[in-house]
C-alpha cells in the first residue's frame, strides 16, 4: 500500500461508520463481519508494513486499531444493537464511536493465565523462536530450546523477556549436569 492511499484512508477514517469501513451494511451478519474483518487485515494488519516509512507504520496502525474498535463493537450483539440506536439518532453527523480505555471494560470473566513468552517478543521474526523454545521447555528438551532462545534473542536483541528466559534455561541445564 503506497503513502497515498494510507494518507487517504486516514482523511476518511473519522467520517466512516464502523459498517462502511468493512465494506458492510447494517443487516450484515456475524459471520460477514468476520470475513469482511479478517479480509481487512490481509490489508492493514501492521505485522505486514515492518519494512515500510515510519509514516505508513503509524498511518496503518490507526486505521487497524480502528478495525479492531469496530469489529469489538459490531461482533458484540449488545454492543452492536447500542451502536445501531446511536447511528439511527445522529443522522448527518459523524458516526459514533464506542471507546474501549481499561476502565470501560468489563473484567475479564477469567484469570489470564502465565504470559507466553512469544507475547513479550517485539519482532515478528523472533515470534516463532519464541514459540518454539516454548514448546521445547514443555517437552523437556532444554538444549533444543536454549538454541530456540538464542535465535530469538538475536532476532530481537536486549529484549529483557527473553534474556531472562535464556538465563533461567542455562541455569537448568547447569543443574541438570
Amino acid at each position: 500500500m503506497s503513502q497515498a492511499s494510507v494518507a487517504g484512508w486516514l482523511a476518511v477514517l473519522d467520517d466512516l461508520t464502523y459498517y462502511e469501513l468493512f465494506g458492510l451494511t447494517v443487516d450484515a451478519s456475524a459471520d460477514d463481519v468476520r470475513s469482511a474483518f479478517h479480509a481487512f487485515c490481509e490489508i492493514f494488519h501492521p505485522d505486514r508494513y515492518f519494512g515500510s516509512p515510519e509514516a505508513d507504520r503509524i498511518g496503518v496502525s490507526t486505521i487497524f486499531k480502528r478495525a479492531t474498535e469496530a469489529y469489538l463493537v459490531l461482533s458484540d450483539a449488545g454492543l452492536r444493537e447500542h451502536y445501531d440506536a446511536q447511528l439511527r439518532g445522529a443522522q448527518g453527523t459523524r458516526p459514533q464511536r464506542i471507546s474501549f480505555s481499561s476502565r470501560s471494560r468489563p473484567p475479564a470473566s477469567r484469570s489470564p493465565g502465565p504470559a507466553k513468552l512469544e507475547d513479550s517478543v517485539r519482532t515478528p521474526t523472533a515470534r516463532p523462536f519464541a514459540r518454539r523454545a516454548e514448546e521445547l521447555i514443555g517437552a523437556g528438551d532444554l538444549r533444543q530450546a536454549k538454541l530456540q532462545l538464542v535465535m530469538a534473542n538475536h532476532m530481537d536483541p536486549q529484549n529483557e523477556a527473553l534474556e531472562t528466559a535464556l538465563k533461567d534455561l542455562e541455569t537448568r541445564l547447569a543443574e541438570r549436569r
